[in-house]
């Protein structure tokens, strides 16, 4: 007979394919139609995900920002689920590209330098998201959350002690499901990175 280890699992759903549409940016843009058909499959494996889950069911959290939202709702349909806990530290982060680091991480193209008050405030806003959701659980439990592709990447970064300029190194598809787990002890682990097992290759993008 085994013997139940409490943790939370931390799922992290990031947001389907959108438009962006000129410059009315990202409180403005939101999904595709092809965004649209991602996020359907997603919660149907979402579904399946969370009939097996044991523990407690913390509920689905969501980005502000309209292309998460919308994905959210998309999959709530699919959970049969009506509440969509929205909280606005959810939404996207700046890329950080450390100009002193550049020798040890490369700059990813295209992007400009970060300066240390941004990297600063983006640094804030991963461990409020930490705060939250990692913190030492009593009980098993598990949440959704439905956000962005850097946020995604810095808290993977950090749960595997890397430094958040490593997120550069990780690729991440629209819809693509991540889960991470926290234990007692403070002990934390990648379970599943990115994975789109649930879309066909005709419906994996990325960027």
């Amino acid at each position: 007979m085994s013997l139940e280890v409490v943790h939370s699992r931390v799922i992290l759903v990031r947001h389907g394919h959108y438009e962006r549409i000129g410059d009315e940016g990202d409180t403005v843009w939101g999904l595709t139609p092809l965004g649209r058909r991602q996020a359907v499959r997603t919660g149907r494996r979402l579904a399946q995900i969370l009939d097996a889950a044991q523990g407690r069911f913390e509920g689905l959290f969501s980005s502000p920002w309209p292309r998460a939202l919308q994905t959210a709702e998309i999959a709530a349909h699919e959970l049969h689920i009506d509440r969509i806990k929205v909280k606005p530290y959810l939404h996207e982060v700046l890329p950080i590209v450390d100009a002193n680091r550049v020798a040890e991480f490369g700059v990813h193209p295209g992007l400009p330098f970060t300066s240390p008050e941004d990297r600063a405030l983006t640094v804030k806003q991963v461990e409020k998201v930490r705060d939250r959701f990692f913190r030492t659980p009593k009980q098993t439990n598990f949440a959704v959350i439905f956000t962005h592709g850097n946020l995604i990447r810095y808290l993977v970064a950090h749960t595997l002690r890397l430094p958040y300029e490593a997120w550069s190194r990780f690729d991440c598809s629209h819809c693509g499901i991540t889960e991470l787990r926290i234990y007692q002890e403070d002990f934390e682990a990648l379970i599943n990175y990115n994975d789109t097992g649930h879309l066909p290759p005709s419906l994996i993008t990325t960027a």
